[in-house]
């Protein structure tokens, strides 16, 4: 059986090509599937035409499908664009500039004006022996934080005629500047991005930066003296423990409060052909969730509500990103507007399993479906088609295998990589580079 899941993220108004008008009413509780990009392999090899073609046929037929309940998500979905699938699933801790130290009892604000801040010191717990919370107490604690945020998406349609769409999402403010964390799915595409409080206030917000890979972003809102969350500790989590989400579910539903446990840790999900390690959790996650807060039984953040199982009669399946992956993210994208430190190889892969390659007479390994011009794969000379089955000596079956490599490797490092082309073994080395976005958004502290 099919397992599939949809990102917790936006909630849309729906689209009708036929009645083109800005203003249709929202249709509640209605979800969008990211589309995966179609790739087209150049020449098959000669052993058996049409069998690399097959392949990738399979590849977009068997895919894992999640949607996401925020609001990129939509824009992908009516756009006639072809949004490109990441070169591997690097969800690796970034290392940054070195930190300001921030004494504990000053809490999250505490450095927030130097130059490069660390969330890791600012959320170090200031006291251990504390009572856990009832869920209003939580509740209390956390809603005034978490916020609603609206975006305008641009859809086209198949007359090429183009129109902005209102989407929602959720996030939460923790600094009290005005720093909201969320979804990157919630502003991808975005044209406008509003910033609800739960007192009514509106804001105009500035996108700083987001990151696909590990769906995180990063806003800033114009204002002082406004209520923050407490990042929590999501490593001491434990199965079994309560979980309270807080979002805007169906994107009119600010403020509301759903509970339940941790359900597991560590579950490995693949979420728009990239895998990600989320917390599983039973509180309810609905459309326009995404980006809003998993708070823990002390009123701490300990996860970023992200995706739910969407399949008919499956209930109480929802992810959260620890918030223990996200603090390096978030601190990098606020620093300086991408996430530092990774490394780019430019390649869109799949993996062929071991089914596959029996079926298809090819060898099991990471299929090269695209190789971006100019990238350090396209200079080392590895090309459209050719199956990875190692790296710097190591066995590389899989996408995973790959990333766990690449993970140890810095900008600058060598990449050696063991490919079958043409039913020949071959080595391509490449200089790895920083992953370092040609256009950064939005402002970053000086």
């Amino acid at each position: 059986m099919k397992v599939i899941f949809e990102k917790a993220g936006i909630y849309m108004e729906p689209y009708d090509p036929y009645h083109y008008t800005p203003d249709q009413p929202a249709e509640n509780g209605r979800s969008y599937v990211y589309p995966h990009p179609p790739t087209e392999p150049a020449h098959p090899p000669n052993k058996k035409p049409g069998r690399v073609i097959g392949l990738i046929a399979v590849f977009l037929a068997v895919a894992v499908l999640f949607t996401a309940l925020g609001g990129g998500l939509a824009w992908r979905y009516y756009s006639n664009a072809r949004p490109s699938t990441p070169e591997s699933q690097d969800l690796r801790p970034v290392p940054t500039e070195p930190s300001v130290t921030v004494d504990q009892g000053q809490g999250i604000d505490a450095g927030v004006h130097d130059k490069h801040w660390s969330l890791e010191e600012a959320a170090k717990r200031r006291d251990r022996n504390r009572e856990a919370l009832s869920i209003t107490e939580i509740a209390k604690l956390g809603k005034p934080a978490v916020v609603a945020i609206n975006t305008t998406i641009s859809a086209t349609d198949m007359f090429g005629r183009t129109s902005d769409y209102p989407a929602a999402g959720s996030g939460f403010i923790i600094t009290d500047d005005g720093y909201v964390v969320t979804n990157n799915h919630v502003i991808e595409g975005a044209n406008t991005i509003t910033v609800v409080m739960e007192n009514g206030n509106i804001y105009s917000a500035v996108l700083l930066g987001g990151d696909s890979r590990t769906d995180l972003a990063v806003l800033k809102i114009d204002d002082n003296d406004l209520p923050t969350v407490t990042l929590g500790d999501s490593g001491e989590l434990q199965v079994g423990e309560l979980a309270v989400a807080i979002g805007n579910p169906l994107g009119e539903l600010s403020g509301t409060v759903t509970a339940g446990i941790i359900s597991a840790l560590n579950r490995t999900i693949t979420l728009d052909n990239q895998q990600m390690n989320l917390l599983q959790t039973d509180a309810a996650i609905n459309p326009g969730n995404s980006g809003g807060a998993l708070f823990n039984s002390f009123g701490e953040v300990i996860g970023i509500n992200t995706a739910k199982n969407i399949q008919t009669g499956i209930e109480g399946l929802g992810f959260a990103i620890p918030i223990n992956d996200a603090k390096p993210v978030v601190e990098s994208l606020i620093n300086f507007g991408y996430v530092r430190g990774r490394t780019k190889i430019g390649i869109q892969i799949n993996d062929i399993s071991a089914e596959m390659a029996e079926y298809y007479d090819l060898v099991e390994g990471v299929f090269v479906a695209a190789v971006e011009p100019g990238s350090p794969a396209d200079k080392a000379g590895l090309r459209n088609e050719d199956i990875i089955i190692a790296a710097n000596g190591e066995e590389a079956r899989s996408a995973a295998d790959l990333l766990r490599i690449k993970e140890k490797l810095g900008p600058g490092d060598k990449m050696t990589l063991t490919v079958v082309r043409n039913d020949r073994k071959i080595r391509v080395t490449i200089i790895l580079e920083e992953d370092k976005p040609s256009d950064i958004p939005g402002r970053r502290r000086n």
